[in-house]
């Protein structure tokens, strides 16, 4: 079975970068040049040069090409650069998979730095617009469950790639890219829990995704404690405005149900940016983009391997009987775990009601109706609020121990704690009504799989 993996170069300057790292990894290989160009609706637009390398063997053929293509891709009027290295195999055979992950290894040992890329540049484009079908994708087969390691895990490998690129090429300073990433990993850590039958390394992989979002993890809890400070200043202000009007005659006397006018907290704000600061620069220390790439090219490699095998399920088949039973398993969750006020059992409810909706969204092919992701989403944002008052209260009380030169650090801390436990009481006023309402829908989705 042909199978594909594209590195693409970043910050690439010309082609003979490209030529020049195949050309020395493959010195004796055939090399042939190909322009090719494709126009699309609304004005997009695919132009490259590709040198194709057909390695020379004795005997029997290598099994693999590699293609080195430089060129544009317009999308959306916008211009994207083209530098990639293609690598075509067959991965019915495991010496040459082999082969080319050794391939892979060598070339990511250099400076130039690579990330994973869709390889067809027409599915790129559609990639980029957000119109990315899978059932359009080449080896897409309903008749064959091994078309979830093809088509419906590969996607989530590009877009994590790029993630970590935009992460560390901007020096962690865009603090939306750190939560992206995370829900990226935890996403593609659904799917792998979804295609565990069809892939025995799932857990192997899984357990690395897990590592390299723990990494991420501590910059990320800062972010979240300084988006509720945030908040906080954000109602004092509102606060301070209605006041105003008050006093002006333009808005009728009400009473306050906002923050104290003294609300907000620059102390904590400050201490907490220091140390969200310290715990970005620790965390990309460790972390190097192309050891990244390497691993995801690894799993890349590892799916099309278990994707050549036999398998006589078809896709729809396998996806209901998964999901299916991860459906009846929640559905006895209030037996399991009944306890409201354990935030341990509510957290773990939290995680696998996530990795239920993550590995929905990502299957297409059953249709869940948009009430029951709403009311998903919706029930896992509860569950996210009593966990993060839980774990951030327990972090904010080690944090005033540690400091008792601040003074005014503990009552700006009680300020907080304070405005966390009213939005996570009146979360756990709703969870009971919103759990009813989810298990009505989950009933009714159960009941239309047949």
């Amino acid at each position: 079975m042909k199978a594909r993996l594209c590195l693409h170069g970043v910050e690439i300057k010309h082609q003979a970068q490209l030529l020049g790292l195949v050309k020395k990894l493959l010195p004796q290989a055939g090399i042939s040049y190909k322009v090719k160009e494709k126009y699309f609706p609304d004005n997009d637009m695919y132009k490259c040069r590709i040198a194709r390398f057909q390695p020379k063997t004795r005997g029997a053929e290598a099994g693999y090409r590699a293609l080195c293509s430089w060129g544009v891709l317009l999308v959306s009027d916008k211009l994207v650069n083209i530098a990639d290295i293609t690598l075509e195999f067959d991965s019915e055979r495991p010496s040459v998979v082999a082969s080319v992950e050794r391939l892979v290894e060598r070339l990511l040992a250099g400076k130039q730095r690579f990330v994973l890329d869709e390889p067809d540049l027409s599915r790129r484009i559609a990639l980029l617009r957000g119109c990315y079908f899978l059932d359009k994708l080449e080896g897409y087969a309903e008749a064959d469950a091994l078309t979830a390691l093809r088509c419906h895990v590969p996607w989530h490998l590009y877009s994590i790639n790029k993630l970590w690129e935009q992460l560390l090429l901007s020096g962690g300073g865009q603090r939306p890219l750190w939560r992206q990433l995370r829900v990226k990993l935890r996403r593609l850590r659904s799917v792998l829990s979804l295609v565990k039958p069809l892939f025995p390394e799932a857990d192997k992989w899984k357990e690395t995704l897990k590592e390299r979002a723990d990494v991420l993890s501590n910059v990320r809890e800062y972010d979240v404690l300084l988006q509720t400070c945030e908040r906080l200043r954000m109602g004092q202000s509102r606060q301070e405005q209605a006041s105003g009007l008050q006093q002006q005659g333009l808005a009728p006397v009400v009473q306050s149900t906002m923050l104290p006018v003294d609300a907000a907290v620059p102390q904590l704000q400050r201490l907490l940016a220091g140390l969200r600061q310290q715990a970005q620069v620790c965390t990309l220390q460790q972390l190097e983009l192309n050891a990244i790439t390497f691993e995801l090219a690894q799993m890349h490699l590892a799916l099309h391997r278990f994707a050549a095998l036999p398998c006589e399920k078809g896709l729809r088949e396998f996806f209901v009987q998964r999901l299916g039973k991860w459906a009846t398993k929640i559905q006895q969750f209030p037996e399991v775990y009944p306890d409201l006020q354990d935030m341990e059992q509510l957290h773990r409810v939290r995680i696998k009601l996530k990795r239920f909706r993550y590995a929905l969204q990502s299957v297409p092919e059953l249709q869940a109706s948009p009430q029951l992701l709403r009311s998903l989403k919706y029930l896992q944002d509860m569950l996210g609020l009593l966990h993060d008052d839980y774990v951030n209260g327990q972090y904010l009380e080690q944090l005033v121990a540690a400091h008792p030169e601040l003074p005014e650090l503990r009552y700006e801390v009680a300020m907080l704690r304070g405005y966390e436990q009213a939005r996570a009481d009146g979360a756990m006023e709703q969870l009971t009504a919103q759990w009813q309402e989810f298990a009505r829908l989950l009933s009714e989705w159960i009941e239309e799989l047949g």
